[in-house]
């Protein structure tokens, strides 16, 4: 979603109900559909809060009466009119601050590391062998159940094959993700599709990722996704779909 001046004055008469009925049911098909686009009318909507508080009313009143001394001043004689011009331009150097001060927050990106962190914890380590005692997958898992993230990468990339087991790509992908490779994660997590048993936490951690990555959009599909499954990670998706709409 492009932020632009054309897409804030929509929001701004979806809020102050002035669009017509053909495109107040288009923007509102928009909404559901582009879960940025329904964060930004929520931080519109935040904003005309802040501006209906009482803190703001003395800032509103002396727009208000520059506003009326202008229109005033225009019926006097020209010999005046110089002053007025002044009120003008101070007029518009406020509302240029104001302007550029609401531009930088609207337009600016959002920090959501500390959401990602409050959400995430690491793909429990589990017994991935199933019986299977070898050495090499029980210090995998000794290695990636002490956080020795890089050593699990470098073991798993040498036994790493198109049948390595869903169990063995959610510690691969969880060890990139600590690590700060996201893109690398994201490619393990995709590898598990909806026939595994495995399926709802690799949707879960992919969520994640994108949430780390700052695309909210397809972590909010995901999550959607994660609600519908109906499984242990439901809660957890419908807490953090609403921490985004509280942004």
């Amino acid at each position: 979603m492009e932020r632009t001046q054309e897409l804030f004055e929509k929001i701004e008469r979806y809020l102050v109900k002035t669009l017509s009925g053909d495109e107040l049911i288009a923007f509102e098909n928009e909404m559901i559909s582009d879960p940025e686009l329904a964060l930004e009318v929520d931080k519109h909507r935040k904003l005309h809060q802040v501006l209906n508080n009482t803190d703001t009313l003395h800032f509103k009143e002396k727009l208000q009466k520059i506003t009326e001394e202008v229109k005033q001043e225009e019926s006097i004689d020209q010999s005046t009119s110089y002053f007025s011009y002044l009120k003008v331009a101070a007029f518009i150097v406020i509302l240029l601050g104001v302007g550029t001060l609401l531009w930088n927050n609207f337009s600016g990106s959002t920090d959501y590391s500390d959401l990602y962190s409050s959400y995430y914890e690491p793909y429990p380590a589990e017994d991935i062998t199933r019986g299977d005692h070898t050495n090499e997958l029980h210090l995998i898992k000794k290695n990636y159940a002490e956080g020795n993230y890089e050593k699990v990468i470098s073991g798993l990339n040498k036994t790493t094959s198109s049948s390595l087991p869903d169990q063995l790509r959610l510690y691969l992908g969880n060890s990139y993700l600590n690590l700060g490779k996201e893109q690398e994660a994201l490619k393990q997590f995709e590898t598990i599709t909806d026939t595994s048993n495995y399926f709802e936490d690799a949707s879960w951690y992919k969520a994640l990722t994108y949430l780390k990555l700052g695309e909210i959009k397809k972590s909010w599909e995901l999550l959607k996704v994660i609600i519908q499954y109906d499984g242990i990670y439901k809660e957890k998706a419908i807490q953090l779909i609403d921490k985004f709409k509280e942004l």
